[in-house]
């Protein structure tokens, strides 16, 4: 520990040097709801990190088969042509993958981060810091999910054009991925509250992984 390093941000940095990674959790002792809740939030992180190898693998493998086909067919090649809803699917991939990522930031802690700020504060004054914080993010993305849902239902009108009849991905249902997306993410924040506000009352300190989005990594 440095001279100007607190004991709290010692305690980070061995958490995270032993390989502990920061997320939502809490005590066994915690009320049933809550760590019903945090299974779920848990759950939720890694379909999360699943959905984000799956698309990012599907986004790769779509865009070289139509880089390959284009080349070799501008050539007078013979190829396998790419399927007519291989440009929708990469388009919505590279949506699902920031929402897929953004939700599972927010699992972790990691969505915002002012190190100048809560390097100079306790564990708990930190804990008071992120519930003001989160708060305030949970009624921007709750704003979002709303005025998604509103796009959603508009898009849902033209569900039947025969322009999206061969797509897997239609505006509807990429609209639908918005307000899935923000409901998720405002969930992990529900969740990340309610266990900064259990940490707050139970008069205890949290683990030092838990705490470790201040830390620097």
């Amino acid at each position: 520990m440095t001279p100007t390093e607190t004991p709290a941000d010692a305690g980070e940095g061995a958490a995270v040097r032993d390989g502990e990674r920061a997320g939502q959790d809490c005590p066994s002792h915690w009320p049933v709801a809550l760590r019903g809740l945090t299974r779920l939030s848990r759950a939720l992180s890694l379909f999360e990190g699943a959905g984000i190898i799956f698309f990012l693998v599907a986004v790769i493998f779509l865009s070289t088969w139509q880089f390959v086909e284009r080349n070799l067919v501008q050539r007078h090649l013979p190829f396998f042509h790419s399927p007519a809803w291989a440009d929708g699917v990469i388009k919505h991939s590279v949506f699902l993958l920031g929402f897929f990522g953004a939700g599972y930031a927010t699992f972790t802690g990691r969505h915002i981060r002012i190190d100048a700020v809560t390097r100079l504060l306790t564990i708990r004054r930190r804990l008071v810091l992120r519930v003001i914080t989160t708060v305030a993010a949970l009624g921007i993305v709750s704003l979002f999910t709303w005025a998604a849902w509103g796009v959603y239902k508009l898009f849902l009108e033209e569900a039947g054009e025969a322009s999206q009849a061969e797509q897997l991905f239609t505006s509807s249902r990429g609209a639908l991925i918005m307000v899935v997306g923000y409901a998720v993410i405002a969930f992990h924040f529900v969740v990340q509250i309610a266990l900064d506000l259990g940490w707050l009352l139970s008069k205890q300190d949290p683990p030092a992984s838990y705490i470790a989005e201040a830390s620097a990594h």
